[in-house]
């Protein structure tokens, strides 16, 4: 019943092609499956990696004052200043840094931030095109 002569001339061609496009199909799946599953195990390795960070900020910012005033106690007394002095001078370093600091990240978002810029500029463009268009 199966004769050869029977069969169309590319069936053959034809049942390859469907099999080869049947594992692209599954290679593809299984590749963008293993993608998927890297990039979640990823993104729990940077959650966790952020939270011990902020551990560790918060830390760190509550062992400065620790830091500042363990300072001031062992320059107590040094160059004629006292411990109380020591702790103004200390504490004023540490704001003028602070608002330094804040003041640079300040200037420079607001020499880098876009915000809308490009869509605003389009929609006037839009705006004016459309007057033009009813005034015509």
């Amino acid at each position: 019943m199966n004769d050869p002569a029977d069969r169309p001339l590319l069936a053959d061609v034809r049942e390859q092609f469907s099999a080869l496009g049947d594992e692209l199909r599954e290679m593809a799946a299984t590749r963008w499956e293993l993608a998927r599953l890297e990039i979640e195990a990823d993104l729990r390795s940077v959650a966790r990696l952020a939270f011990f960070w902020l551990i560790a900020a918060v830390a760190a910012l509550t062992a400065l004052p620790l830091a500042v005033v363990a300072l001031a106690e062992v320059l107590d007394g040094c160059l004629g200043i006292s411990r109380g002095g020591w702790l103004l001078i200390l504490a004023a370093g540490l704001l003028t840094l602070a608002f330094g600091g804040g003041y640079y990240a300040w200037r420079r978002f607001r020499r880098k931030f876009i915000g809308l810029r490009e869509t605003i500029e389009e929609l006037r463009e839009d705006a004016l095109w459309l007057k033009e268009r009813r005034k015509t």
